[in-house]
């Protein structure tokens, strides 16, 4: 396999036992035990001043636990790396870090980090032109004695800062970097999220981005690219091209985001650029011929990653509830209309009106404030997330349900409704109401329901599916 950029390592490799010379540079081979995030720190008397830095700390086959701090434009570079990948480092230096006492090696200019691959999947043929393969062995025979819990994270598709993909949207894959050409539906300024940025207060802002109209994501602008916001509110509904985004879960919806990072470029695109053509002919057509309709068998034998259309019957709901003993909520076809009436209370909970996050109480019986929407401090009675089992024939899949879709299930009768009367006049509630529409739902075996899903797989290299994701995007009565 070749790595773009690299050639064979020049110098020898060196084990962490052996670089003690501050007036040397090494190249090390070592296995990932924890990346770090990227910050911002100043440099010199000038506070305007400041450069990216982030810290992986890494061993190798001499037992040494060590931190590489990584500076300036190599700091980019741990983006691309995960615990148990086999990374060559070149070009090192020893620095002691004088506040803590402690010895670290830190980036050059010239330093490359090459991520081999995982220390469970890495193959000695495809990387013997980069790394002498006994050298490889004895580190791989390290991590299997010292660090076997690494041998069991599955294996991720290997990044390459000169090989950063353009992606769909609907095919993103967590804590990975990628180009995209997309659509700007919306520009959101949030004036009550607030971060601190170069010393100076910066607000939040969030693009509503599409390829497939109707299937909008988020994208977060950080940083410096949040000074093109007026550009971006003159250029909305244009297509504009973004490089270097980082894919992550939002850490409440779970759902997938985009951020830009130090280093991403937001280019608005002509209506005659190439990119721009390409764009319209690909999204321009009807969202029923982008989305593939199948079966339940033929999709887990696919095993395809993107939105999907299935017609199932569902015969579980699962809600997560910590309070429980067991942790878990189980609804079917055997449980009864007064047991998930009676249960109501459990599938809901209280939290951040902004943000949706769960919310605890303290002592005095007051609910905590959301810490990454102050000041805002409203809060509001949501439907737990659910996993709903879906059935066709003698297949099944488990689906995550948002919140939002849960509701909508319901009728669109919000949590907060549950204790109240449907009429003045009647002992009826929407919480029954609610009850019986669950019921209904897991009872009725005739009924067939049409569901599209956003299905994920991530395959090693026989097709074997290591993970498997389906999150629900719409949800209706199969007529």
């Amino acid at each position: 396999m070749w790595f773009p950029g690299v050639g064979r390592a020049q110098k020898q490799l060196s084990l962490f036992k052996d670089c003690v010379e501050k007036s040397r540079k090494y190249s090390v081979l070592v296995v990932v035990l924890h990346p770090c995030h990227i910050k911002e720190i100043k440099t010199g008397s000038n506070s305007s001043s400041k450069v990216p830095l982030a810290t992986i700390v890494v061993a190798d086959q001499s037992e040494v636990r060590q931190k590489i701090v990584l500076w300036r434009a190599a700091a980019f570079l741990s983006l691309t790396v995960f615990p148990g990948d086999i990374v060559l480092c070149t070009d090192v230096v020893v620095r002691e870090n004088r506040w803590v006492g402690e010895m670290t090696l830190q980036s050059t200019f010239t330093t490359k980090l090459v991520n081999l691959g995982s220390c469970s999947a890495v193959d000695q043929k495809e990387v013997s032109h980069i790394v002498d393969s006994r050298h490889l062995q004895d580190l791989l025979t390290y991590v299997s004695a010292k660090h076997a819990p690494l041998q069991t994270v599955p294996p991720r598709q290997r990044q390459s800062l000169d090989q950063v993909p353009h992606v769909l949207l609907n095919q993103l894959k967590p804590d990975t970097l990628v180009h995209a050409v997309l659509r700007i539906v919306n520009v959101t300024v949030l004036t009550d999220s607030v971060y601190s940025f170069k010393e100076e207060k910066q607000r939040k802002i969030v693009l509503t981005v599409e390829q497939i109209k109707g299937q909008p994501y988020a994208l977060v602008v950080w940083g410096d690219a949040a000074a093109q916001c007026l550009q971006l509110q003159r250029k909305k509904a244009h297509i504009w091209e973004f490089k270097y985004l980082f894919v992550k879960h939002h850490p409440v919806s779970g759902d997938l985001e985009l951020h830009t990072t130090p280093w991403s470029v937001l280019e608005c695109l002509f209506d005659d650029d190439k990119r721009a053509l390409a764009f319209r002919e690909t999204f321009g057509r009807n969202v029923q011929e982008l989305m593939k309709t199948t079966t339940l068998a033929s999709h887990l034998e696919e095993k395809h990653s993107g939105i999907i259309e299935v017609k199932g019957c569902v015969s579980k709901l699962s809600f997560t509830d910590a309070s429980l003993s067991y942790g878990q909520l189980v609804f079917d076809a055997g449980t009864s209309l007064e047991h998930i009436f009676a249960s109501l209370p459990l599938i809901t909970y209280k939290g951040c009106a902004k943000c949706g996050r769960e919310l605890q109480t303290d002592d005095n019986a007051i609910y905590q404030q959301c810490p990454t929407c102050l000041p805002w401090n409203k809060v509001k009675i949501f439907y737990r997330p659910a996993v709903m089992t879906v059935e066709d024939g003698a297949y099944e899949i488990s689906v995550q349900v948002g919140s939002e879709l849960l509701e909508k299930i319901f009728l669109n009768i919000p949590a907060e409704w549950l204790k109240k009367a449907v009429e003045a006049s009647s002992d009826a509630t929407y919480g029954m109401l609610v009850a019986d529409l669950c019921h209904s739902l897991l009872t009725d075996s005739k009924a067939s329901y049409l569901l599209t899903i956003k299905s994920h797989f991530v395959l090693d290299e026989n097709s074997f599916p290591l993970e498997k994701d389906f999150r629900l995007l719409e949800f209706h009565l199969d007529l």
